[in-house]
């Protein structure tokens, strides 16, 4: 039970059951109108869809009001809460349904980026073989100095950025360089963090350690590619800044103007741009994330755009 609560209290999972629990009854609810004629029960069920998609939209549109930011949930909100007071079930339930789906994609797009992430610093051992004082010791990869002798035997992964000392083997550094052939390595090659030592023992001065590594410097720059915006992203963030107190303005003079309450919060539900918000970011990190995975490193959205 403990496991299943700490599941369900990530992002992803807990959007993927809310966009569950609504779809469901959203399904249900077309089904009990089209067969069984129960326009009743069907609101009634169109209704809890969108109290269930959108509860958690309204709790990010207020959070975005503390900080003094209106965001697009603050439209989509508003809009669900109309379409209810006016009678359009259907439109509320499928207004707050789409959106919180399209949060969930992009809660499980991050959730597969870092998976890529965490597939690479796993690259590095925890363990490393060094000799000290004439003596094989073995130490946490971390520990590691400069200049110190790591011995490689084979099958084991490198831990360190360095020259061959001693030795001759071939390494696997599909994981750094992309190519699957392995490559020969003798006194003054230079082999990298994450790559594998297939069949020779060899020896290698640690030239770069822990955080300067290559495979380290690859992690980082994934990381912070993430959060390198695309020229497409900062126009859809600052079109969404102006367009979400634009619609709910607009929304406002129709119905001074119509005196038509329908009218205006028909308004705002079709006014919701919520997919086209979200897109840009979704799109940017996948791309990122799949290309990390192949082995492509791509230093941002601006680059990858």
């Amino acid at each position: 039970m403990k496991v299943l609560i700490q599941k369900i209290s990530q992002p992803a999972n807990r959007k993927l059951l809310l966009v569950f629990l609504s779809g469901f009854l959203i399904l249900i609810s077309l089904g009990v109108g089209k067969f069984w004629n129960l326009t009743s029960l069907k609101n009634v069920l169109m209704t809890f869809a969108a109290l269930i998609a959108g509860t958690d939209i309204a709790i990010r549109a207020f959070r975005s009001l503390k900080n003094k930011h209106i965001s697009i949930e603050l439209l989509v909100t508003i809009a669900a809460g109309g379409a209810l007071l006016i009678g359009e079930y259907w439109e509320a339930a499928a207004v707050t349904f789409l959106f919180i789906f399209g949060a969930y994609l992009e809660a499980r797009t991050l959730n597969q980026t870092r998976k890529v992430l965490q597939n690479l610093i796993e690259l590095v051992p925890t363990t490393v073989l060094v000799l000290r004082n004439g003596e094989q010791t073995e130490v946490n990869a971390w520990e590691v100095k400069k200049g110190e002798t790591v011995v490689l035997k084979p099958g084991s992964r490198v831990a360190v950025d360095g020259e061959v000392i001693e030795g001759y083997s071939s390494i696997d550094e599909s994981t750094i360089t992309g190519e699957s052939l392995p490559v020969e390595k003798e006194f003054g090659s230079q082999v990298f963090a994450g790559t594998v030592n297939l069949d020779g023992l060899i020896k290698i001065r640690a030239e770069q350690v822990g955080a300067d590594t290559t495979l380290a410097k690859i992690i980082r720059r994934v990381e912070e590619a993430q959060d390198e915006k695309a020229p497409t992203q900062r126009f859809i963030e600052r079109f969404a800044g102006w367009y979400t107190p634009f619609i709910i303005g607009l929304s406002f003079i129709s119905y001074f103007i119509t005196n038509d309450i329908h009218l205006a919060l028909t308004l705002l539900v079709i006014g919701c741009p919520g997919a086209l918000v979200i897109s840009t970011p979704v799109s940017i990190v996948a791309g990122i994330g799949r290309a990390a995975k192949k082995g492509i490193l791509i230093k941002g959205g601006e680059y990858l755009e």
